[in-house]
Order: structure tokens, then sequence, then C-alpha cells
């Protein structure tokens, strides 16, 4: 059965609110319309991406047929003409799971399982781990904090992360520099009025955000390769390394002992059989290099666990599927807050980082990997050298 792949990256928000009727901030509704078209690119032959409107011929084109993309868009209007596919959403959410009953698509949401969702389980990870490889730190683990007090209660000078149980890429975080501020107990009681319970942990100082993706499937966790990312200031994303995933593994050796990965990849699929035995789908679990105190590199292993598809797998698919095997690059989302900026920079990059190809492989330059026009937004895209 063919698959209709469906972006809503907006998942993990409406799992926090529950609603089948949950309306995303209006930012996040741009984004899902603007990247509609990603996920074709983890598509094979006889699937379809739900987009809002077709690309225009220039991008199908100019973008699609040179990297024969096999994966083609559909409007909802021609649903009724392919009734064999078969939903495949970013995420599942109490929203998508009615969306896909309605259409048909798939199964609905199970609301037993809100909580494999939560940040809490990444807590669960990282305990476990930190039982079976001792160069974990003891004092990575997370406080669970239900009120303000018991918050102010951990906090004993330095520097704290408050996060919600249920966001990703940067949102829903809280950085404590210096106590709690009048705006900082008005974010602290919001979230914990919405969300019942916070997460507390010690501010690292970080080197390098990394991540391992898996699929799960009847057999357990499944290691398809390592992703490594980069996050904006306020823990955003901004893009993934595309090329051969061997030169992460070089990288990471840099910091962390190839024993110490070793045994990582060993205890991490353990782990993830123990904590989700009957979920199927891809996930990644997101890792961090950093300095402690005393200016070693130690490893936090269990950040977060998204279960879901994430940027990192795509930046996977794309090194494999689509760059060049000798070329090696940045994958971006990028935001632009005025119309038209978009797509005045979309126009610089082809005039001066033009693409160019290698047996239907991107070799080096720019490429947009959704349509840009006057409207745009977020933009995917790739540079290569």
């Amino acid at each position: 059965m063919h698959r209709l792949f469906l972006f809503n990256p907006d998942c993990e928000m409406a799992i926090a609110d529950g609603g089948v009727f949950y309306t995303p901030p209006a930012n996040v509704v741009k984004m899902a319309g603007d990247l509609a078209f990603l996920p074709a690119w983890l598509g094979d032959e006889g699937d379809r991406v739900l987009v809002n409107s077709l690309p225009d011929e220039c991008f199908m084109q100019t973008v699609c047929n040179p990297l024969q993309l096999k994966c083609l868009p559909l409007c909802i209007s021609e649903l009724k003409d392919y009734p064999d596919l078969k939903g495949e959403p970013w995420g599942l959410s109490p929203k998508m799971g009615h969306w896909l009953v309605e259409h048909r698509l798939g199964e609905g949401w199970k609301i037993d399982r809100k909580e494999w969702y939560s940040r809490k389980m990444a807590m669960a990870g990282l305990s476990r781990l930190t039982k079976v490889i001792p160069e974990i730190e003891p004092d990575l683990l997370p406080q669970i904090c239900f009120s303000l007090e018991e918050i102010e209660q951990h906090i004993k000078g330095g520097y704290y992360l408050v996060k919600t149980p249920w966001s990703s890429s940067g949102k829903g975080l809280l950085a404590l520099f210096n106590g709690i501020g009048k705006k900082e107990r008005e974010w602290l009681t919001g979230m914990l009025r919405r969300q019942g319970y916070l997460m507390l942990e010690k501010w690292l100082d970080k080197e390098k955000d990394f991540a391992a993706e898996f699929y799960m499937g009847e057999n357990g966790a499944e290691f398809i390769g390592w992703s490594s990312f980069i996050t904006g200031k306020h823990g955003e994303y901004q893009g993934n390394y595309i090329g051969a995933s061997e030169n992460i593994e070089k990288e990471l050796n840099r910091s962390v002992s190839s024993r110490h990965l070793a045994l990582l990849m060993r205890e991490l699929p353990v782990m993830l059989n123990g904590l989700f035995p009957f979920y199927r789908g891809y996930l990644g679990v997101d890792m961090m290099i950093y300095r402690n105190p005393s200016g070693q590199y130690c490893i936090q292993p269990c950040v977060e666990i998204n279960l879901r598809y994430n940027m990192g797998i795509v930046a996977l698919y794309l090194s494999r599927r689509y760059i060049e095997s000798t070329s090696r690059g940045v994958f971006e989302i990028r935001y632009f807050s005025k119309a038209g900026q978009a797509l005045k920079e979309h126009f610089r990059l082809q005039r001066e980082q033009p693409v160019s190809y290698k047996n239907n492989r991107i070799r080096s330059g720019y490429l947009n990997l959704t349509p840009v026009n006057e409207a745009t937004h977020f933009v995917a895209s790739v540079r290569c050298y």
C-alpha cells in the first residue's frame, strides 16, 4: 500500500492540547503550509504528499525532475481518486488521528499513548542508560516539578533550563540564569496550568547537538544513522549536516571515545525497546556533547526522544538518495519574517551558488526543496560543496 505523507509539525503541541479540533498558532500554520511538500523527499514510487496547492510547473521541472523524485504532490480534492493510500503523518496526535479516521486513511489516536510523547520518557531513558554506562554523569537527570514552589526549592544557584512536557524544536523552553523574575514567574505559572508539570534540569555548556535515528518495527529498534544538527540561541532548529554518515561519527570521536559510542549504540536499542514496545515508526534520540565544570567533554545521551519523523531523518534520506557521494553540505529550514524576503534570498542564492548535478544527484550549490513564492516565509533547502 502506498503512503500519503502529511506534514504536521505541531504534533506535540496538539498532543498537549488534547482536542481533535486544536488550532495551532498562526506561524505554525504558515510553516505547515510552506513546508508541506518536504516529506516528498522521504517517499518512494507511488507515494504522494498532501499539499494545500500544487507546486508550479517550474518547481517540478527544475527541482524534482533532475533528481528523479518519485513521490508526487496531491491536493485534498484529489484524495477520492486514490482510495488505496495510507496516511503517513509527520507525527501522530489526537487531531491527526481524527483526520486520518475521517478520511479513511488510518487509525485514530489512542489516549493511553499520550505519555509516550512526553519529555518524561527521555528522563526514563536517561535513567536506564546511567545504570549501564558509567561515563554518564549522574546529576543529569531532570526534576519533575508540579508547582512554582517546587521549582524554587530545586534552584540552588547556577543556571537551569525548564522544559514543558510536550513541545519541540526549541519551543517550550525557559532558561533561568538569574533566578525567577516576574516574566519567568508568569511563563512558569501559565505552563504549569496548561500542561500540569514541568521538567527542571541543569544548564549544560553545550558543544554539539547530534542524534541517533531509529526505525521501530516488529523486531524492535533498528539504527538507521547519525544526524548532526544546528540550533539557534533559543534552541530552535536551523539545519542538519548532509553527506556521508561516517563523517559525523568521525567528528563525534574527536570528543567521545569510540568505546563510549559503541556502548551507547549497544544500549540505546535496548532502552527504546523497553520504553516503547508497541510503537511502530521512525524516531530520533537527541543527544548533546558538553563540557563539564572541569573542562572535560561529556555526553548527554538522551536529551529528547521524538516519536515521529524529524529533520535528521530527512537529512539522512537526502544524503543517501539525492546528494553525490563525495559532496557534503547543510540542509536548512530558514524563516523570513516579511513577505517577499524568502523569494529575494532564493533568487540571490540561485545566482551566486547555482546547483550542479552528477548522475541525478546534487554535487554542489543551492537548491530549494519546497516551493518559494512571494507569500513564502519558510523555506527548506540544501547547500552543497
